[in-house]
């Protein structure tokens, strides 16, 4: 017993020691816990932030060669490769696996599409995937055209659900907008890496992009770039970010499938479970999680190892003292009056303990061994708002009083207390009675009576509400301060007291160097001492200032910087240090003039560009109604440049513009302008002219007159001297009279009246012009409805074999419901023009078969055949077979009545396709007939390969062929022409029996004409046809 008694002593004091060591052990664990957590949390935001500016900096570089296609007007394949490799991407937009053209291209054009890429160098151009589709979107250039770049252009994003999506977006929102995860059609077989695209649409030049239906009828294509997520990673970070592994996912769905990038774990790291977490983005209309999880080299760079040391000191001191304590009690008589006295004090001080402890300001309770508090002194009301009283009626005090979060963290040491033994120091956080939040630091000690049996714990505490604030903005301005942003610390009198290693790295001064110093060692003599003053002045009302700043670095480099400089105050209010943070920006800055040149000036010839034209037109516009003086718009478009281009090369049209920019910049004066804007399209604005009107104009033509002059005097094309001239239109205007689109349209049609007129000619504008423009456009919009409402019919002129009428040939007229029968002369030519021949022809052509059904029921009617024109555009459409065959069965027409005519301009181009074409055809037995034979490109080789039927002498050469030698020659020629191929002929425009005699002489026997009918509408042609004395008088008079 006496020996337990010596051992138990030592034993208890080794224990005090050893849980004060715990304690002090474990906050110095927790404390650096939670600043590793912070480090962690500010890397995740840094994360974020890097990959939103880098994507940001992707969607400016889009823009900017956005501008360039819009300012051409047109996509010049070299001109885009070499305006690609001025940007440098390897050095100013890392991450980038290229960057290229889509172009927007409807079914009714894919053929037109394919055979303009192949004349433009591209010779196995073709559409991939295979297959027929509404609509394509394929790549038809990408840059820089090197490595897996150089893959076949051709590949179709709208095949592609993901990609399409991210087209739809980016047409219909006119922004950029980023693909889903993808595989980059550049990747071979042996590349799994995903990737994404964005994507920015391409509008029409000039046209309205006001709505969503404007922006899909004006759409042209797209600009894109294409990425790999290891690349873009890869240019923020190093192939392995220290001490983090990234993840970023395709969605708000973190699955493998949704994976687009990982960075590799490094071997033989285990990642803590609890330094891990995630943030959704959205960049370019698009969602991603970001990951991120950190690793051991994380914990070993920024974790401090304090608590080692407090863990192996603490228990060293508490052997010792344990120690120091058995030595001391190994006498028995000292031991015995020892206790004898610590018990009689014990007895005395009980009282003057809890009085004592009703003084003290820690928090006390003594809690009996049911886990109920059985006395608790007057410093908890002060701590938590409750009374004394109200305190021990409350039936879980515990539960009432510490913050449920924390809870799960104080039981453990709650339950040891009630089994008697010492707890662990725990800091937690307790609700006070008006539901704000304090932090306790609490300890739990065990009661036992005079017998040594446990009777309940004293737990005490104190207010560590203000220390722990303390620690989370130390732990905050340490985490910001090893930020990778440069800092510098100064005190009130802006002596540097302090630089981060960043700060060193960017200005090369060491810390040595700067410390010490003031921030004037940095300037860069850029600014003067009032933009310094007005810094001052913002820093001290508003405690702190933030914009752009040039500075210099040690080797006397001048950059640009974004500087925020934060006053710190001290407790009386004063200034007692300030804190400036900077990042370079000098790469956002070169990539921002680069954008803007781009955005607004040619890159070819560096004039503004239509941008900064209209800009610059604006301005002239304010200025003639401030001063009342009349400007000038002047439009030069040079006169034969497709020819130039086609026969000496783009490289010689491009250095003719070259030439040409100069020469009208040296034509006027500084404070005009002179803008390219597109292909050979120039526009000069005039300001500062004559009040009067008629001066104005004068002064207007002189100018035009000498820009004529110079223009005309011979280039120099590399070892080549060429002439040309121009086409000038011109428009005077007044202040506000006119709009700025209305100045435009009117000088371009007065240029195209300049060419109508001869060319190299200065015209101007006048009303009669537009007048014009806006009849060509009513009828247009009325050709359009006219389509939609069903406002066209077909007329019949008979076809006369001998004396028998064998067929007709149907001729459309449009009823128009103001105007009666508009002249086909007036709408086909318009039709043509603006693509609706396409849908005008398809109307005819089922049409023309639904009546051959009917005449088909008809035994009178059966035999005759109906000739329908079709026009060139018809025969360009890939699917105008098929078309032809699915109108032929869905009307029940029998094909060998249906006789189709073609001009000769079928035969300017692609002439195989069209052989092609009509080949299938006639194996369903169409029969074909060449129109206007004769005035036309035909050529033997070609009429000897085309499956023909028949040749149509065109009227021209019937109209004279009586009174003019040649046409009567040309009409035997064609006639002995058709007999050596074995082809039929027919003649149209038969208007006299004279006429019919001698085509019958020289062997032709069918007739189309007047002499025998004039176009009638079905019901007055097929009584012709059925009226018996109608066939007599025929027959008499053939």
């Amino acid at each position: 017993m006496n020996w337990a008694r010596l051992v138990l002593l030592p034993f208890l004091v080794l224990s005090a020691a050893l849980s004060v060591t715990w304690m002090l052990w474990d906050h110095e664990r927790q404390s650096a816990r939670h600043e590793l957590l912070s480090q962690f949390n500010y890397s995740l935001g840094d994360a974020v932030s890097r990959i939103e500016q880098r994507m940001g900096t992707y969607e400016l570089l889009l823009r900017g060669v956005q501008s360039l296609v819009a300012a051409t007007g047109e996509i010049d394949r070299g001109r885009f490769r070499d305006y690609v490799g001025t940007l440098n991407l390897d050095a100013n937009f890392s991450g980038i696996q290229a960057i290229g053209i889509v172009a927007w291209v409807p079914a009714t054009q894919k053929l037109e599409h394919i055979t303009t890429m192949r004349r433009q160098g591209v010779p196995d151009y073709a559409i991939e995937p295979e297959g027929s589709r509404e609509n394509y979107a394929p790549i038809i250039q990408r840059e820089p055209f090197i490595g897996i770049n150089r893959a076949a252009p051709g590949f179709d994003a709208w095949a592609d659900p993901v990609r399409r999506r991210a087209l739809e977006q980016a047409r219909d929102s006119g922004m950029a907008t980023l693909s889903g995860k993808v595989r980059l059609s550049v990747d071979s077989g042996g590349n799994t890496r995903p990737g994404f695209v964005m994507y920015l649409p391409i509008y029409a030049r000039g046209q309205p992009q006001d709505s969503v239906a404007q922006r899909r009828a004006h759409l042209v294509g797209w600009v894109f770039a294409s990425f790999r997520m290891h690349d873009v990673i890869a240019s923020l970070y190093g192939e392995q970010p220290p001490g983090l592994t990234i993840a970023i996912y395709d969605g708000v769905e973190m699955s493998a499938a949704a994976l687009l990038h990982k960075t590799p774990e490094a071997p033989g790291h285990r990642r803590p479970t609890d330094m891990s977490a995630y943030e959704y983005l959205v960049v370019g209309g698009h969602d991603w999680t970001l990951s991120m999880s950190a690793h051991d080299d994380f914990k070993a760079r920024f974790g401090r190892n304090a608590a080692l040391l407090i863990a192996s000191t603490g228990t060293g001191l508490s052997l010792l003292l344990a120690l120091l304590t058995w030595l001391m009690m190994t006498g028995r008589g000292r031991a015995m009056r020892l206790a004898s006295a610590m018990t009689k004090e014990l007895r005395e001080n009980e009282e003057k303990f809890r009085a004592i402890a009703d003084c003290t300001v820690n928090w006390e309770i003594w809690w009996g061994p049911d886990g109920k508090p059985r006395w608790i002194n007057s410093a908890v009301q002060a701590y938590i708002g409750y009374t004394v009283d109200e305190c021990m009626a409350l039936p879980d005090f515990a539960g009432t009083v510490i913050y449920p979060e924390d809870i799960p963290r104080v039981a453990p040491e709650f339950q040891k207390a009630l089994q008697g033994l010492r707890g662990n120091d725990l800091e937690f956080r307790c609700v006070r009675k008006d539901g704000s939040l304090m932090w306790l630091s609490a300890s739990w000690v065990p009661i036992t009576d005079s017998k040594g049996e446990f009777i309940g714990f004293r737990m005490s505490g104190r207010d560590i509400t203000e220390r722990k604030q303390v620690e989370a903005e130390l732990r905050i301005a340490a985490v910001a301060f090893d930020s990778m942003e440069p800092m510098m610390i100064t005190d009130a009198s802006a002596t540097i007291l302090r630089v981060n290693s960043a700060f060193t790295e960017c200005t090369g001064y060491t810390a040595e160097e700067i410390v010490g110093q003031t921030p004037r060692v940095l300037r860069s003599g850029r600014h003067d001492d009032a933009f310094f003053e007005e810094m001052r002045e913002a820093i001290h009302s508003a405690g702190g200032w933030q914009g752009e700043v040039w500075d210099r670095r040690k080797n006397g480099e001048v950059y640009p910087k974004w500087l925020t400089i934060s006053a710190v105050m001290s407790d009386d209010g004063t200034v007692s240090h300030y804190v400036a943070t900077h990042h370079d920006i000098t790469e956002r800055k070169i990539a921002e003039e680069r954008i803007k040149e781009l955005a607004f000036f040619d890159a070819l010839t560096r004039l503004p560009n239509r941008t900064l034209l209209l800009d610059r037109l604006r301005q002239a516009i304010t200025a003639s109604a401030r001063n009342e003086a009349c400007g000038a718009l002047l439009f030069i478009d040079l006169d034969h440049f497709k020819t130039l281009n086609d026969t000496l090369g783009h490289d010689k049209g491009d250095l003719l513009l070259q030439q040409v920019a100069r020469r009208l910049a040296d034509s006027v004066l500084e404070s005009d302008t002179v803008a390219r804007v597109g292909g050979d399209e120039f526009v000069v604005v005039l300001g500062n002219l004559h009040k009067n009107r008629q001066e104005a104009a004068n002064q207007t033509e002189a100018v035009g007159e000498r820009i004529l002059a110079v223009l005309g005097s011979p280039y120099q094309l590399g070892k080549i001297e060429y002439r040309t001239s121009a086409s000038i239109g011109a428009t005077v205007f007044r202040g506000h009279q006119a709009s700025i689109d209305e100045l435009l349209k009117q000088a371009d049609l007065a240029m195209y009246k300049s060419k109508e007129r001869g060319r190299n000619a200065v015209r101007f504008f006048d009303p009669d012009m537009q007048t014009v423009v806006v009849q060509r456009a009513a009828l247009e919009a009325g050709l359009r409805n006219a389509i939609e409402d069903k406002q066209f019919l077909l007329h019949y002129q008979a076809q006369v074999v001998g004396t028998r009428v064998t067929g007709a040939e149907a001729l459309v007229r449009w009823q128009h419901p103001q105007r009666s029968i508009v002249p086909p002369a007036e709408f086909i030519p318009l039709a043509e023009e603006t693509g609706l021949i396409l849908a005008l022809g398809s109307w005819v052509l089922e049409a023309a078969c639904a009546q051959l059904a009917q005449w088909a029921t008809r035994a009178d009617m059966a035999h005759l055949t109906i000739a329908v024109n079709v026009s060139i555009q018809q025969f360009r459409e890939a699917d105008f077979v098929d078309n032809v065959l699915t109108i032929i069965a869905r009307t029940g027409a029998r094909p060998d009545r249906l006789k189709l005519e073609l001009t000769e301009s079928v035969l300017v181009d692609n002439v195989q396709d069209i052989i092609e074409k009509m080949s299938a055809l006639k194996a369903k037995g169409i029969v074909f007939a060449l129109d206007d034979f004769g005035i036309g490109y035909s050529s033997l080789s070609y009429l000897k390969r085309l499956p023909l039927d028949q040749l149509k002498i065109d009227r021209s050469f019937v109209r004279d062929v009586l009174i003019d030698p040649n046409d009567a020659v040309i009409a035997r020629t064609i006639v002995a022409l058709a007999r050596s191929l074995g082809l039929g002929v027919i003649a149209e425009g038969v208007e006299t029996e004279a006429q019919r005699d001698f085509l019958a002489a020289a062997g032709c026997y069918a007739y189309q004409g007047y002499y025998f009918c004039r176009p009638l509408p079905i019901e007055d042609f097929e009584a012709l046809l059925n009226n018996v004395e109608t066939r007599r008088c025929v027959a008499e008079r053939t």
